[in-house]
């Protein structure tokens, strides 16, 4: 650091220094007890208003704190960005997960766990060494539910992830999987799907199938013939001309989301579908949406079969 560095505003937001660093580029140990200062890793600083990124814990996991470990767990799938639930991120308390080269090297405290060996498949990602993203679910196995793995299996084998990896791909890793966890994996990578673009594409078409409708098909794609214009339909059945959108908060706040949502309805009104619009809430109480799903495969012409089954947990997830 050639910089003097006076106060905590000089500090870059959400990345960490050692507090050695800092002593040494002039900093006052008054200013890094004080609030404006936190230690989120031992002997590794940062502004108390700006939340530490993930990368940047990670690497001073394994380059000064815990030197020689990977980076494993929920850690792992965070940092390739897999779509983990809210409780099992870093920023909403989650520890940093890593392995150790030997047993001796297990410990845990509030913001760090460094399990046992294993010896798996790993690789570089932005200047960490983690293990294999289904390594990792592996290891997540027992924390996440079976939709939580679906979720995560299905963005890696889709388009929109940082790191994708092909279906049939996943599929054949997930045979060779041995131990705890290996057969959550196996089952989820069964249940997924590619060209899926967003969890609750996922968790929408998992409900869909477990109350006896058949598989939708993910992302299909819509052309205006009017204009050059095209989009994609979150959940469709073209059999019946079905078209399934699902409504998060964004799409509400969001003004530019919004008009592309009216233009799509149009166009596929133009078209002859149905769109029935699906939110969380739907999945929690879902017997209207079901009622209304129910009618348009009725005016399609089409007999409706499906099993009453109870809402799951995984459901309402």
């Amino acid at each position: 650091m050639a910089e003097r560095l006076n106060s905590a505003e000089q500090l870059r937001p959400g990345k960490l220094y050692t507090r050695t660093g800092l002593l040494q580029a002039g900093m006052h140990p008054r200013v890094l007890a004080s609030s404006a200062i936190v230690m989120p890793l031992p002997g590794m600083c940062a502004r108390a208003d700006s939340p530490v990124e993930l990368i940047w814990a990670a690497r001073a996991l394994q380059n000064r704190v815990r030197p020689g470990t990977v980076i494993s767990h929920t850690t792992a799938l965070e940092l390739l960005g897999l779509p983990l639930p809210r409780r099992h991120r870093w920023q909403h308390g989650e520890p940093l997960h890593s392995r150790a080269a030997s047993d001796q090297g297990r410990s845990r405290t509030r913001r760090i766990i460094v399990h046992g060996p294993r010896s798996a498949p790993r690789f570089r990602w932005k200047g960490v060494e983690l293990y294999h993203p289904l390594i990792a679910l592996q290891d997540c196995a027992r924390l996440l539910s079976s939709d939580d793995l679906v979720v995560c299996i299905d963005a890696l084998a889709g388009s929109k992830a940082e790191l994708t990896i092909p279906l049939p791909e996943i599929r054949a890793f997930s045979q060779r999987l041995r131990g705890r966890g290996g057969e959550a994996v196996r089952q989820a990578a069964q249940s997924a799907v590619e060209n899926v673009w967003s969890p609750m594409e996922t968790r929408a078409r998992l409900f869909l199938t477990r109350r006896g409708y058949p598989l939708p098909v993910a992302n299909l794609r819509v052309d205006d013939p009017d204009t050059d214009w095209h989009g994609y339909i979150d959940l469709a059945y073209p059999q019946w001309r079905i078209a399934i959108e699902y409504d998060s908060e964004a799409h509400r706040l969001d003004r530019a989301q919004w008009q592309k949502d009216l233009h799509k309805n149009q166009v596929l009104h133009q078209q002859g579908w149905s769109v029935l619009r699906i939110s969380v809430a739907d999945l929690v109480a879902p017997e209207h949406f079901l009622q209304r799903l129910d009618a348009a495969i009725s005016r399609a012409g089409a007999p409706i079969s499906r099993a009453e089954a109870p809402i799951s947990p995984a459901d309402a997830a």
